[in-house]
Parts: C-alpha cells; sequence; structure tokens
C-alpha cells in the first residue's frame, strides 16, 4: 500500500474517534489510518472507558481509535474541540448477523478449550449461556443499544456541522466519502481484514482443531429472529429508527434517581471512577464484580455520561 507522507494528515483534526460498534469495519478502518495516512491508531476497546473516565494520559497516546462502542461523545468532544467522529455503521440485518457468526465462532473455542484443557467441560454450556448469550433476548438487546446510541450520537451532532461522518462500510463509495471527509488528496484503498474473524485468537483456536462454523445457522436464527420481533422493515436501516419498542430499558440508577434526584452528580462520579477502575483490573473476578456495580450506576437516560451499555465478551471479533 502507498503511505501518505505525516505532513499530509488532516490538520484541522487534531483527534479522530470511530465510534460505530464492532463489526462495522473497525480493523479495516484502523489499518487504513495506520498503514496508508500514517497515524498512530489504536485498535482497542479500551478507548471507549478512557473517554468516559477523561483519561487524557492515555487519550493523548494515539490520533485515531476504533473498535469498542459507545464512548463518551460529549467528553471527547470537549476534550478534543478539533476531533472529528465517524459513525462507521452497516444495514442493521448484516450487522447482526456478523455479530451472530462472530459469536457462534466464540462459543465453539470456549467449549473446545474448556473441554481440552481445563476439567470444566460440564461448565461449558453455562458459561457460553452467561457470557455469549445467542438467544433472541441477547439479540435484542443489541438492536436496542445499537438504536439509542445511534440516535444519541446523531443528534448530538446535529447542530456541529462538518464534524460527523455517517459511514456505510459496504457502501462503495466509502473510501471517497472518509478521504472527502479528513480532506486527504490521495485515494485510500480500504482491504477487507477481519472476516469471518481472521487474525483473531478465536478463528487460530478454530484452525488448529479443524474446526469451521459456517454462515448458513447464523443466517437461519437471525432471519427467523427479524421477522419474529418485528424488524424486517428496519433489515436495512443504517442508524437508529423511532420506535419505542426498540429503546434501552431503564437501569436501576434511572428508577433510583426519579425519587432522589439530587444524587445524580455523585452517581456520574462513581460511575467514571468504576469504569475508569475497570480497565485497569485484571482477575476475572474483579471485573465481574465491577461491572455489576456499573450496571446499576449507569443510565439509560443520561447517555451523555452514561454510555458503557453492554460488554458483549470474545463476540466483539
Amino acid at each position: 500500500m502507498q503511505r501518505a507522507d505525516v505532513s499530509e494528515r488532516p490538520a484541522t483534526a487534531t483527534k479522530i474517534f470511530c465510534v460505530g460498534f464492532n463489526k462495522t469495519g473497525t480493523t479495516t478502518l484502523h489499518r487504513v489510518f495506520a498503514d496508508q495516512l500514517q497515524y498512530r491508531s489504536a485498535h482497542n476497546p479500551k478507548w471507549t472507558d478512557w473517554s468516559i473516565a477523561r483519561n487524557r494520559e492515555e487519550l493523548d497516546r494515539h490520533d485515531v481509535f476504533s473498535d469498542g462502542g459507545c464512548p463518551s461523545i460529549r467528553n471527547l468532544d470537549e476534550l478534543y474541540p478539533d476531533a472529528r467522529f465517524i459513525l462507521n455503521t452497516r444495514p442493521l440485518l448484516q450487522w447482526v448477523l456478523s455479530r451472530h457468526k462472530a459469536l457462534k465462532r466464540s462459543r465453539v473455542a470456549v467449549q473446545w478449550v474448556l473441554r481440552r484443557y481445563l476439567p470444566l467441560g460440564f461448565l461449558a454450556g453455562p458459561i457460553n449461556r452467561w457470557l455469549l448469550d445467542d438467544r433472541p433476548q441477547a439479540l435484542m438487546r443489541w438492536v436496542r443499544i445499537r438504536n439509542s446510541f445511534h440516535a444519541h450520537v446523531i443528534r448530538y451532532f446535529e447542530h456541529h456541522e462538518g464534524k460527523l461522518l455517517i459511514l456505510n462500510i459496504e457502501d462503495p463509495e466509502a473510501p471517497t466519502a472518509l478521504a472527502n471527509f479528513l480532506g486527504v488528496d490521495q485515494a485510500l484503498d480500504p482491504t477487507k481484514a477481519n472476516v469471518d474473524g481472521d487474525g483473531s485468537t478465536t478463528q487460530l483456536i478454530l484452525n488448529a482443531i479443524g474446526e469451521k462454523v459456517g454462515r448458513e445457522a447464523s443466517a437461519e436464527v437471525v432471519e427467523e429472529f427479524f421477522s419474529s420481533h418485528g424488524l424486517d422493515e428496519h433489515r436495512d436501516n443504517l442508524t437508529w429508527f423511532e420506535a419505542d419498542g426498540f429503546e434501552l430499558s431503564w437501569s436501576a440508577s434511572d428508577r433510583f434517581l426519579v425519587v432522589l434526584p439530587f444524587l445524580r452528580p455523585a452517581f456520574r462520579h462513581l460511575y467514571a471512577r468504576l469504569v475508569s477502575g475497570r480497565s485497569k483490573v485484571r482477575s476475572f473476578f474483579a471485573k465481574w464484580l465491577l461491572d455489576n456495580f456499573i450496571r446499576f450506576f449507569r443510565s439509560e437516560r443520561d447517555m451523555d455520561y452514561f454510555t458503557t451499555v453492554g460488554r458483549l465478551g470474545s463476540a466483539s471479533k
């Protein structure tokens, strides 16, 4: 690939935040920015936690951020007023299908590891249901999270002209739209990356054991899910759609703050501290404990500050 000179970076954008969910070309975008435009690109889900905790020390280490999901848009915009934002997305049906395929690969890999290296094969089912839930209610939560966050992003930038690009990664004109948004003259040549998990730990395990996870089973499950949950008319939606049934429900803190609204600043502070702490801990138990506290203090009604809406484990790859 032809590399751009560092001086060709868009001078108006000190930071670029790709705020779309996983399975929307995050690896491809990372390689475009790192290999073709010479940006210091971070392809790491932890940056969304850094945004919530306003961690300038970590955020300053990189120019471009991708992967993960649901960063604090307001915090990032206040920390870096000249930053630009890319909502990388794809049609809803294809996004859910891609995620389901990734989840299925992860479930097979987890089951094999537990049975091969640990005497815990009998726990494979419960662990998969807990960490890698593929039931219809889990898929519906994906849709609700995406719908609510996309609405939040688009409404926030409604009066910030030129700061947001909605990028359909399946559009043949996406490279041109991205180059125009960045203000670069060179033609970008994005090569699809991480297709069907290529390069991920999960796919390495599946290759090692000779296991192939096809598309057919996922396609059947997802088609049935869309038909039975009234989503057929939204299968081609790139972003959010106005429908009460596809909004996130209130969290525990939302109900608590109805009675004691003066505690909102304290909840926000505690939430940010918990998210910051979670990004530093190493043990599985500590992360599990902090996640439970985070779920309580997070507010779905206050997405400017509370945007960690779900962790999907290995499904992100």
